[in-house]
């Protein structure tokens, strides 16, 4: 996970010196004035964004070839 957040901090700001992303969204908003909508997301917020990125790369697009997949309804 520390190089996902890393990624995504320097997406946001190339010249950081931080790799910490609740750090980096501090840094961004307080110190640089920056609108809140161009921070990066929380750690925990982009803990779950990872997660259904995950599940969707390996689960979903992975059942891709069958003619009959599962039904979503069936998953909550």
């Amino acid at each position: 996970m520390e190089l996902i957040e890393a990624f995504v901090v320097v997406m946001y700001d190339r010249t950081t010196t931080t790799f910490d992303i609740n750090e980096s969204r501090l840094e961004l908003f307080a110190r640089k004035q920056r609108q809140y909508d161009t921070i990066p997301p929380t750690r925990a917020a982009l803990l779950e964004h990872t997660k259904r990125a995950t599940y969707q790369g390996g689960h979903v697009w992975g059942q891709a070839t069958y003619q009959h997949l599962p039904s979503p309804g069936d998953w909550g």
